[in-house]
């Protein structure tokens, strides 16, 4: 039986470049492209280390990591959150982010 893994990511806020002294512009982040990347990259680490669970990345307001259809005890719940929280944090220091900001 396969374990449904919701996350629901939350992007950076928007990045804020000086175009002169008095100016600036606001570049804001492609949530639904980070969260497929974030998607892609959990995949990959669940299917070696977690071969039963089924990963999707939903973009949010709130950040959570939530079990579909299952419920670990609160222990083992805990662990499994920190564990795909770095993860999380690994996946997305491999982003470029340039790609991933708009003009």
């Amino acid at each position: 039986m396969s374990r449904n893994v919701l996350v629901r990511f939350v992007p950076p806020a928007p990045v804020k470049i000086k175009t002169s002294k008095t100016e600036s512009r606001t570049r804001e982040w492609d949530g639904e492209r980070l969260a497929a990347f974030l998607q892609e990259g959990l995949e990959i680490w669940a299917g070696d280390k977690h071969p039963d669970f089924e990963m999707r990345v939903a973009v949010s307001r709130q950040a959570e990591i939530r079990f579909e259809n299952w419920k670990p005890d609160k222990q083992e719940a805990e662990g499994l959150r920190a564990e795909i929280g770095e993860q999380i944090s690994l996946v997305l220091e491999g982003i470029e982010p340039e790609d991933y900001l708009s003009e």
